[in-house]
């Protein structure tokens, strides 16, 4: 009997540990879904643009539903009992990436920015280096179950696309309130918020991975 509950107790959280790999998916086909969106918009593909938000929206919504289903089998079958509490607020800033995407193509496809010709190179590099924090993100938490030595080296990733990103970000901004073509105040304002929205998403990133580097402290202890 003994023998056969262990074998239960093995199967579920060999299941619970497919179902975090399958979320940890959802988010990374969601980061990249956000950085082609960037590219649709700024070139103007506007059809290519709403599909990937529709994309984005269904994926949070399935990712939502796999959260929750993650968080019951983690207190319901008393899985991972020494990490259970850590693994738990894990699953929940992750999902903050989700809303966050999310959030800011909806955001972007309400207030239509036009994003000058100047610029919309780096905003495409801030894109992509703030996906490629994500992406990083995801390695880091896959080692913190398989390799956890392997954590700090994904985290240093994660800190290279922030910093690379906030460069970037530095950088339009002083070029838009220095740029005698840019002259609407408006427009400069705007783009600078849209900027700091786009440098949020690595942020969050970045946030995440130093709570995953106590995380993987505390297993190796």
């Amino acid at each position: 009997m003994k023998g056969k509950n262990m074998q239960i107790f093995t199967n579920r959280s060999k299941e619970l540990m497919d179902d975090i790999e399958g979320y940890l998916e959802q988010i990374t086909a969601a980061s990249l879904h956000f950085g082609e969106a960037m590219k649709d918009y700024l070139e103007g593909r506007c059809e290519s643009f709403k599909e990937r938000i529709h994309k984005v929206t269904e994926i949070e919504r399935n990712g939502d539903k796999e959260l929750k289903d993650i968080k019951y089998k983690l207190y319901a079958f008393m899985l991972i009992p020494d990490t259970r509490g850590d693994v738990y607020m894990l699953m929940d800033d992750l999902d903050d990436i989700l809303d966050y995407i999310k959030r800011l193509l909806l955001e972007l496809s309400l207030e239509n920015p036009d994003f000058p010709e100047s610029v919309r190179d780096k905003i495409l590099l801030m894109s992509e280096y703030s996906t490629k924090a994500v992406e990083s993100l995801m390695l880091a938490v896959r080692a913190l179950f398989n390799q956890t030595k392997l954590v700090e080296e994904h985290v240093y990733r994660v800190e290279f696309y922030e910093k690379e990103v906030d460069a970037l970000e530095e950088g339009v901004i002083r070029h838009l309130f220095n740029c005698p073509e840019i002259t609407d105040l408006a427009i400069k304002m705007q783009i600078r918020d849209f900027c700091n929205r786009i440098a949020i998403l690595s942020d969050i990133s970045e946030d995440i991975s130093k709570n995953l580097l106590v995380y993987a402290v505390k297993r190796m202890i």
